[in-house]
């Protein structure tokens, strides 16, 4: 037994120090996660529906502040990286998200409105994705694909003004219900740089683009809502 114990004991050192040699390796074959915030530029636009009241509505989407994560599964790696990249993100504006309509009456008078108006949206995304090294700290990448996208328009602070000839108080209810929602499918498309701060940690910028349409059938009606959205990001790798 005496003999036996300095066996067993280096077998146990042995094999401490592998375990530990593992825990201590990077596992590369660990996902990276982008956590993003920025701001979304929506198109401006007019929507016309035909049989609605208030009949052609200018949108004057202001900026919307925009939060998201993205996730990317290498498939194969090397100095270009490729694989698939699941993500989302949420974007809102409480007000300043300006629209302007008009609609006429029987009577050949013409109801103008002015409203402030809340946008909520928020989407998912599976694409595919390639990163590539530029240098030892700097690396870019381009991902893009399918999105499926929530959004519900808010109606607030409204105002209307008649103009000849006179309309009367009934004539100047324009919108019936002041909130709407839609889902769609969509498109996503993203591309950045990432600058390396430590090891397998980055910050940098990026600019995505999505581009859905939405059906807000109950304030203003279907609007396309596409547009750039710019971002800084912190990625790490897991």
């Amino acid at each position: 037994m005496k003999h036996r114990f300095p066996t067993v004991c280096s077998a146990l050192f042995f094999a401490l120090h592998i375990t530990t040699a593992q825990a201590e390796a990077p596992n590369d074959s660990a996902p990276l996660v982008q956590m993003s915030f920025g701001i979304l530029e929506l198109d401006n636009q007019t929507t016309n529906e035909e049989g609605k009241s208030q009949g052609a509505v200018d949108i004057d989407f202001s900026s919307l502040p925009s939060g998201g994560l993205e996730v990317e599964y290498a498939f194969a790696k090397g100095w270009v990286h490729w694989g698939l990249n699941p993500g989302g993100s949420v974007s809102w504006k409480t007000d300043d998200t300006r629209f302007s309509g008009s609609s006429t009456n029987g009577s050949g008078g013409t109801v103008v409105l002015e409203a402030d108006s809340s946008l909520f949206l928020a989407e998912i995304h599976l694409g595919g994705y390639v990163r590539g090294r530029v240098s030892d700290r700097i690396t870019t990448y381009a991902a893009a694909g399918p999105m499926v996208m929530y959004g519900s328009h808010d109606v607030n602070n409204e105002s209307s003004m008649s103009a000849p000839p006179q309309v009367t108080p009934a004539d100047t209810v324009v919108f019936e219900e002041t909130d709407s929602s839609d889902i769609n499918v969509g498109y996503y498309l993203r591309a950045g740089i990432d600058f390396s701060i430590r090891k397998n940690q980055h910050i940098g910028f990026g600019i995505r683009y999505m581009s859905t349409e939405l059906d807000f059938n109950k304030t203003v009606g279907k609007l396309d809502i596409k547009g750039p959205l710019y971002v800084l990001t912190f990625t790490t790798q897991l």
